[in-house]
């Protein structure tokens, strides 16, 4: 190597300093491992404080609305073809249904009755007619018409008959009409809104009124108290002295002995200081 190279490299590796850090995702890795209890909780409390506030609150429904929600949708499908595993396709066709009606599966009725006869346009081909019941409110047009498409693709794959030789019925029932768990809808949506409205009478009742007071209510109270420490204490209020203790003794109008004697001495230690004024001698005082 010539020394100039050598020179060169030397000169390189004393400008580079050495190399102490690792790469930027290092530092986090680090931060998340050596994390303390206390900022791991004060972290998870933070991530649910703006889970709920930035949430998607659903808005309040009527009891019309949560009862249609969940009602029965009843399913009745005849065929002409052998269907081997009854269960598997009743299961399919629940849980095609559940989706296209989205409620859960314990809201779907369905009845098969297969190895019909079934004669259709002529022929004894393999073909269906499938009947769905429910309220008025599931049956819509625009429904009707979307969910038609898609259970006769499913039914095509499900027992390799074509949307030609299919037939679908949906019929409305109304809530007066159409009872399980041994009430009609209309009776559960009645229920339901009775006890909400019982609900929202409690907690108004329950709810403590506000202890702040506008100035204008609490004018005329400030007025009436004043107007009551002023007005003079009547005699019916005043205790009677038998009420208080034992009523006092009367005081006596006649002088006794002793009080007649003891006027007498006073007068005449007064007239003896009087004399003594004008002689110049002292009283003598008694012992």
């Amino acid at each position: 190597m010539q020394p100039s190279l050598k020179a060169d490299l030397i000169d390189e590796k004393s400008i580079s300093g050495p190399y102490g850090r690792g790469s930027p995702g290092d530092a986090a890795l680090i931060a998340m491992v050596n994390k303390d209890p206390a900022s791991t909780d004060l972290s998870r409390r933070k991530s649910q404080f703006y889970g709920e506030v930035f949430a998607y609150r659903e808005p309040n429904v009527t009891a019309r609305d949560r009862v249609n929600r969940y009602s029965v949708i009843a399913c009745e499908v005849k065929t002409n073809v052998i269907v081997r595993d009854e269960y598997t396709f009743l299961q399919d066709l629940s849980q095609h249904l559940s989706q296209r009606y989205q409620r859960p599966v314990s809201s779907i009725f369905i009845t098969l009755r297969h190895s019909e006869c079934v004669l259709f346009a002529g022929s004894f081909d393999s073909a269906y007619t499938i009947t769905i019941t429910a309220l008025p409110s599931q049956l819509q047009p625009v429904t009707n018409k979307r969910n038609a498409a898609m259970i006769q693709t499913f039914m095509s794959e499900l027992l390799g008959v074509t949307p030609d030789r299919g037939i679908i019925r949906f019929v409305g029932i109304s809530e007066e009409y159409l009872a399980t768990n041994g009430n009609t809808v209309q009776g559960e949506i009645d229920n339901l809104s009775k006890d909400s409205s019982e609900d929202t009478t409690d907690t108004k009742r329950s709810t403590p009124l506000r202890r702040g007071r506008s100035r204008k209510s609490s004018r005329p109270e400030k007025l009436n108290l004043q107007l009551e420490r002023s007005r003079p204490v009547t005699s019916d209020k005043v205790a009677s002295p038998a009420s208080r203790g034992p009523p006092l003794p009367d005081m006596p109008r006649e002088m006794t002995p002793l009080d007649k004697r003891a006027e007498k001495v006073q007068k005449m230690g007064r007239r003896k200081s009087f004399l003594a004024l004008f002689s110049g001698n002292k009283p003598k005082i008694a012992v």
